[in-house]
């Protein structure tokens, strides 16, 4: 899958779960997904760093909600999420050697 359709798959997850009346979300995190949502369209971030910050919040919400669409966003968000880390330590890494 290119990049232009993994983000279009990865907003189109988001807005499901943004629109689902099933879903009870909190403020903190309906506010989060539309942060997230704007910067991903505006290209000021990426799908990994937007799985970061989206993560321990969808996490949350899934033990409040019994949900497949929330069970099956929570696990996209954790094939993303592994890359921001990544990229975060390994940026750390070599920080010391200037």
């Amino acid at each position: 899958m290119k990049n232009k359709e993994k983000k279009r798959n990865f907003l189109n997850k988001m807005d499901d779960i943004y629109n689902d009346k099933n879903i009870h979300l909190s403020e903190k995190t309906k506010k989060e997904i539309l942060k997230q949502t704007k910067d991903l369209v505006d290209n000021k971030t990426n799908i990994n760093y937007a799985s970061y910050h989206l993560y321990p919040l969808i996490k949350n919400e899934s033990y409040d909600n019994e949900s497949e669409n929330l069970d099956e966003f929570l696990k996209l968000i954790l094939k993303y999420r592994w890359k921001s880390y990544f990229g975060m330590i390994l940026g750390s890494a070599f920080s010391g050697f200037r």
